[in-house]
């Protein structure tokens, strides 16, 4: 029976064997065996019995890993096989750590995700030497050709080298078809360090001799004359032999092979395509169970018994039944530790190459096939998240490995479910692909498996309509939004750009590519440009009527316009999404968070307006819409936005109160990183500003003291704002946080004397100025400005000062009116230098020019119209009183049009001449 035979064992190669044994056996060494070789030729078979020839001398090895399944999709897969061989708590470990690492891939910056990925290869290369130095470790792993996309084998190479060279006492036994590995292992080790083997065909002494043990393993005799064909015809390739040896005893040879002298039998191939065709000619037949599996095999593997019960229709006996069964067979190979079986790949290339071409010319049966395990796969998927949506995971509370098994298996299966879909109808398939990948892509945000499910969409492109096609692209630039890749944003924006100055586009269609050329543009900080698309975008979903739609493209022109600093259009824009959403009767929890977003974005507005009570009823509404939909932890963008306000207005205990609530919400920084790194930021600032010692008698800003606890706590913040932001590439923070910490860096060494620390703060604060100018920060390029004047009058290098305002005036001119604050505190740090010098005619024409434009703008903290009035004052009052009052008639002079700073010019002539009175007299 065929359920009784035992799988054919391979014979022959005892001189490889022999040499790869004798390198095995070499104490605490590190080598690398590759074995090359085509299709068939014996590589695999070559494994199996090195692996049982090892352990007959109480060497252990691995497990074959065997990369020709579709769960390996990247190195780490590889890796995490590797791990599966060692302890359970490093397998366990390393799962975890690796789901991190893809999860993290869209959200690091490329800096930071390279030290994850680093960190995460030490962890495995420190297992694997800890556990070498007690045993030598053998690992086999075969079919290494199908290791990685085709577009990172040479990278995935280059990372497999360079972990081997890390690792001690250690074999890596590498079997597969001719590829790059060859060259760039080469390159990688030493002579001494690296074997190279390729296995030829056998010559026909061989051929001979090895089906004489194929014989004494089956107790069967083939016949002399049939033994002499299947030598000629393999042409010494041992799969081919094993096809001869195996159909013989099975009674599946061809009538042919047996009728046919060997003379003819040549010509007879040449009609009927081959050898090789002849040996899976059969299938087409479908006599047997067997043969149905075969065919479904060579399209969807790996399967287990429950798969084929269901994809075959039979019941669970004859399934389990045939799932036995198969794996007597030579080229059914058992995998994921012998719960699956899969064709070997040699096999399953004939098959799609010989049997389906000849029996399904239309691909009907094929997408039949597909149809039924779309299907079955779609349920699968739903079982693998009970009483949840589809989309989501079960959550294993107390076992979070266990999690990530469950997660690892649903992916495999959803691939699998829409990869089916695709195959038996695309444009039908397409939705269904489109509908699940979305919503992955935008409530999960798990890119790396997203990017996994859009190369299995692309492999069907030529099969879609024109409007699904460019939906793909459309959702492809959308993933690049969410990456930290200059270069492809750049791409993708030229690659739209020029499909809408080619064609004409449904509208729907047009509208989604000017809103991603919005998002693309704004991510690289080209915010006119960002602003031009979202309005186009807005206009065509105003002409289609689509309130919800028009909602969230307003709230995006609004933030666009408040970035340009135009607050009148912000407001505007806001007021516009938020009176299109109030026409939606029945608003959805998407359309909600929206609402609550641009009533938190007008919160922030009125706030910078001055105008706190609207501000404060903007960030209650807010909250309560989040709080309606449960999104409890967007409540923390209010409380960190009207935090901002609070800090601003001075009220540093509300603002504290504020951003510990935030910071209280988040409890995982990986899906919180954002969140943290703006209230950090605020926290430090909070901090900063209410470090500052209060003493009246200062007159100038370095004989400021600060409480140097509270300075610290706010250098912590901020370094830990800075931190996430470098992390996470949280680009939109990092000018305003380097500015920051670059303020508390200097005041701290300014007054510890710790010149280190000044050091630190002027390249933070160049960086700032830099990256500012970079991301077209005009605000921060200015403070940041200002901020060197700032720095360069506190150690009295004055002569650098006027150049920082000739750049300020030739580089931001255009901007003065919407950030008077900076322009007047570089006219006050100029009269500052001329008050220095005793030049007091000058330094007050400065502060005559400087003052009324931090007056428009109210400044904040350390830079508030009374802090600087204060130390105006404190100013006078040094000066002799007839110098005094002749200064500050020139200021009233100047502050004419100014009626609150007119009225303290007069309250500083009184009290010059109080001060008057009390100075003995000048004649006396």
């Amino acid at each position: 029976m065929m359920s009784e035979l035992d799988k054919l064992e391979f014979v022959g190669r005892e001189e490889q064997l022999n040499r790869i044994i004798s390198i095995v056996k070499e104490a605490n060494t590190r080598h690398i065996v590759l074995v090359e070789g085509r299709g068939g030729i014996g590589k695999t078979w070559l494994l199996h019995a090195l692996k049982c020839r090892l352990n007959q001398v109480q060497i252990g090895t691995s497990e074959i890993i065997d990369c020709d399944i579709p769960v390996f999709k990247d190195v780490g897969d590889l890796c995490t096989q590797i791990a599966k061989q060692l302890y359970d708590s490093t397998y366990q470990k390393w799962l975890l750590q690796l789901r991190q690492l893809r999860e993290d891939e869209n959200r690091l910056s490329k800096t930071a995700y390279e030290q994850e990925r680093k960190q995460l290869e030490k962890f495995l290369v420190d297992a694997i030497n800890r556990q070498s130095r007690q045993q030598r470790l053998v690992f086999l792993i075969d079919t290494v050709e199908k290791l990685g996309q085709p577009e990172v084998k040479k990278e995935a190479w280059e990372y497999i080298s360079d972990l081997c060279r890390q690792l001690d006492n250690i074999v890596f036994i590498l079997a597969g078809r001719p590829s790059v590995a060859h060259q760039i292992l080469e390159k990688s080790f030493k002579e001494e360090e690296l074997t190279y083997l390729e296995l030829n065909e056998f010559t026909h002494e061989d051929v001979q001799k090895y089906i004489l043990c194929k014989e004494e393993q089956l107790h069967f005799t083939l016949g002399q004359d049939l033994a002499k064909k299947i030598v000629v015809l393999s042409g010494g390739s041992p799969i081919m032999i094993e096809f001869g040896v195996e159909y013989a005893y099975r009674q599946v040879i061809p009538d042919w092979l047996e009728s046919e002298d060997i003379e003819t039998i040549p010509s007879k191939l040449e009609k009927i395509g081959g050898f090789e065709a002849e040996m899976v000619r059969h299938l087409t037949q479908l006599r047997t169970s067997m043969d149905r599996l075969v065919l479904l095999l060579s399209r969807i593997y790996p399967l287990d018994s429950s798969d084929i019960a269901n994809l075959l229709e039979l019941s669970k006996e004859d399934a389990q039944k045939l799932f036995i069964d198969a794996q007597s067979y030579f080229f059914i190979k058992s995998v994921m530790g012998s719960s699956q079986i899969s064709l070997h790949d040699i096999v399953r290339d004939l098959v799609n190459k010989y049997v389906w071409t000849d029996i399904d010319p239309d691909l009907e049966w094929r997408k039949r096939d597909s149809r039924i395990a779309a299907k079955y796969f779609e349920q699968k998927d739903y079982e693998l998240g009970p009483q949840k949506s589809i989309f989501e995971f079960q959550s294993y509370s107390d076992d979070s490995f266990l999690t990530e098994e469950v997660k690892q298996l649903r992916e495999f299966n959803t691939r699998r479910w829409l990869e089916n879909a695709l195959y038996a109808e695309p444009k039908k398939g397409f939705k269904t692909w489109y509908e699940v990948t979305d919503r992955i892509r935008r409530q999960s945000k798990k890119f790396s498996f997203v990017n996994q499910l859009l190369a299995i969409a692309k492999q069907f492109e030529t099969e879609l309509n024109s409007d699904q096609k460019l939906e793909m692209i459309i959702f492809e630039a959308k993933l690049v939004c969410a990456r930290e890749d200059k270069n492809a944003t750049e791409d993708n924006v030229r690659k739209l750009e020029g499909m809408l100055s080619e064609q004409s586009f449904d509208s729907s269609l047009q509208a989604n590519i000017y809103n991603v050329l919005g998002m693309l543009n704004t991510k690289l900080h080209l915010y006119d440009e960002a602003l031009k698309y979202q309005q186009e975008c807005l206009s065509l979903v105003q002409e289609k009527k689509l309130s919800s739609a028009i909602a969230g493209v307003a709230n995006q022109v609004g933030y666009l316009y408040r970035q340009l600093n135009n607050f009148k259009e912000a407001e505007k824009y806001y007021k516009l999404g938020w009176d299109a959403a109030m026409k939606v009767e029945t608003p959805d929890k998407g359309l909600t968070q929206v609402m609550a977003s641009i009533q938190n974005n007008l919160g922030y507005l009125y706030g910078q307006q001055k105008n706190y009570v609207k501000a404060e009823q903007c960030f209650k509404a807010a909250i309560d819409m989040w709080s309606s939909v449960k999104s409890k932890r967007e409540i923390a963008h209010a409380e960190i936005a009207s935090a901002t306000i609070s800090v601003d207005r001075g009220n540093y205990v509300k603002a504290k109160q504020l951003l510990e609530r935030a910071l209280n919400r988040c409890d995982n920084e990986e899906n919180d990183h954002r969140i943290l790194c703006r209230a950090y930021l605020q926290l430090g600032l909070n901090h900063w500003f209410s470090a500052e010692i209060v003493n009246e008698a200062v007159w100038d800003v370095t004989q400021i003291k600060w409480d140097l606890n509270l300075l610290s706590l706010a250098q912590d913040a901020l370094e830990q704002s800075l931190k996430l932001a470098e992390k996470y590439g949280i680009e939109e923070e990092l000018p305003e946080i380097l500015r920051r910490t670059a303020s508390v860096y200097w005041h701290l060494g300014f007054q510890r004397c710790d010149r280190s620390l000044q050091e630190q703060a002027l390249k933070l604060n160049n960086r700032s100025y830099q990256t500012s100018l970079e991301y077209n920060d005009i605000r921060y390029a200015i403070d940041s400005l200002v901020g060197k004047a700032e720095f360069d009058y506190y150690t009295k290098a004055y002569e650098n000062i006027s150049n920082y305002a000739r750049e300020l005036s030739d580089r931001f001119q255009y901007y003065e009116n919407i950030h008077r604050l900076y322009f007047g505190r570089i006219l006050r740090i100029q009269g500052d230098v001329e008050f220095q010098q005793a030049n007091y005619d000058f330094a007050f024409r400065k502060y005559a020019q400087g003052i009324p434009k931090i007056f428009q703008h109210g400044g904040f903290g350390p830079y508030s119209l009374q802090h600087e009035l204060n130390l105006l004052q404190n100013k006078i009052e040094r000066l002799p009183v007839e110098l005094s009052k002749t200064q500050i008639e020139e200021l009233q002079e100047q502050w004419e049009d100014y009626k609150a700073l007119k009225e303290w010019c007069d309250q500083q002539m009184f009290l010059t001449r109080i001060r008057a009175t009390k100075q003995p007299s000048f004649h006396a």
